[in-house]
């Protein structure tokens, strides 16, 4: 009960427990699995349940050394399995707490349902174009400097003062083919809104990233299009991200030929929502991508979480190997940005650093951030360790007050 959590069902074997999920596999949301076992083992469990394309999150729970248990997680990071946790024995409740609410994080389907709109209202926020761009800022963990944004879409049914973020609309879009619109609605305000964020001085180098679907991708005239608002809006393609979003698997020869075309013009292309979807550690050595993020599942909680923070470091040394960029994402706890602050390569994102904003409210935000980035400057040039610790708080929440705006996130 203290995990709400309706049914659960016991199987004294592997074998009958992959004869349960081959034929009933959308019922069961979260499997547990103990490595040692009689007949199948449960790396081999594990290797089965991939096979069947199991969607589900997966637990291991072990009394094996932590060593065997760790090589196991990876083993499933390499799968196309939902990780949500690899626990040594006895487990408590909190950690069970925790894996669940990872999967609720993980899958959407399950999360509470946002506020959903119709058909008409969503083609009337196209006509009237009621589309409005929100900035989310990245910056490198340890250096605290600005190296990017990404753009959100946020609507706004007719004179409503809050705005809907793409939970309530994407997928009605996406099912009535009203992707493209609004993405073209999305570029046609940001582009020259983002022209004079990056005249900023601390916005120079940065880049910005958008979203693009695996439908969008299959269509081969993205990367012209692409092309075109670079050229309108005198951006540079190198300046540019496209974000494929996990929501389908990347297996169409259409959807790779559009990534190659992408990087052959010196646009980015990053995995989104890594860790959840579809997109194992095999393909994503295959893809030319320029970067991968780390879905904030897996991030919240990392300072305490040893399956986190063992993906992470995985991840780091891929990264630096195919020499692309690593984000992590949901960076929302000050012990959680103080871990991950030791890390090269790696860029965060997430409310702490700075929550979606519109563009007048971004161009606040800037002047903030370097207010604050200069007095935590000038900490440092006088003490080290506790002082900077004090003035890493005091920049979290000066930046946090600010972005505080009264808008919908």
């Amino acid at each position: 009960m203290q995990l709400d959590v309706n049914r659960v069902e016991y199987c004294t074997d592997a074998g009958s427990a992959i004869k349960i999920l081959t034929k009933y596999a959308k019922d069961y949301q979260i499997v547990v699995v103990d490595l040692h076992m009689p007949n199948m083992d449960g790396i081999e469990l594990l290797m089965k349940l991939s096979d069947i394309g199991y969607r589900g999150g997966v637990i291991i729970a072990s009394a094996m050394e932590s060593r065997i248990i760790e090589a196991a997680a990876k083993i499933v990071i390499n799968s196309r399995l939902r990780l949500l946790g690899a626990l040594t024995k006895p487990v408590s409740t909190k950690q069970l707490q925790l894996c669940i609410e990872r999967l609720f994080m993980m899958e959407s389907d399950l999360a509470p349902k946002p506020v959903s709109i119709s058909l008409d209202e969503l083609h009337r926020v196209l006509n009237d174009n009621k589309v409005v761009p929100y900035f989310q800022a990245q910056i490198e963990a340890k250096t605290r400097n600005i190296v990017g944004f990404e753009v959100l879409c946020r609507i706004q049914l007719g004179n409503k003062l809050q705005l809907l973020s793409p939970a309530s609309f994407l997928e009605l879009a996406e099912s009535h083919n009203l992707l493209n619109d609004l993405t073209e609605k999305l570029l046609e305000k940001a582009l020259p809104q983002w022209k004079l964020i990056s005249q900023d001085d601390s916005c120079v180098n940065c880049s910005l990233s958008i979203n693009l679907s695996p439908s969008q991708l299959n269509q081969a005239s993205w990367p012209n299009r692409l092309l075109k608002y670079c050229h309108d809006n005198q951006m540079e393609t190198s300046q540019l991200t496209i974000e494929i979003t996990e929501n389908q698997a990347l297996s169409e020869q259409s959807q790779y030929t559009s990534i190659s075309r992408l990087r052959l013009h010196n646009f980015g292309v990053a995995i989104d929502d890594f860790g959840t979807g579809y997109t194992n550690l095999t393909q994503l050595c295959r893809l030319p991508i320029s970067e991968l993020k780390l879905d904030m599942s897996l991030v919240r909680g990392i300072h305490h979480d040893p399956l986190a923070q063992t993906i992470l470091k995985s991840l780091q040394e891929i990264s630096n190997k195919l020499g692309i960029k690593l984000v992590a994402e949901g960076v929302e706890d000050l012990r959680d940005l103080n871990y991950l602050e030791q890390f090269d390569n790696l860029r965060l994102q997430g409310f702490l650093i700075c929550r979606p904003k519109p563009f007048t409210d971004l161009m606040r935000w800037l002047k903030a951030h370097k207010k604050v980035s200069k007095s935590n400057a000038d900490v440092s040039e006088v003490g080290t360790g506790t002082g900077r610790d004090k003035a890493s708080n005091q920049v979290s929440a000066e930046l946090s007050k600010d972005s505080v705006s009264g808008y919908s996130i």
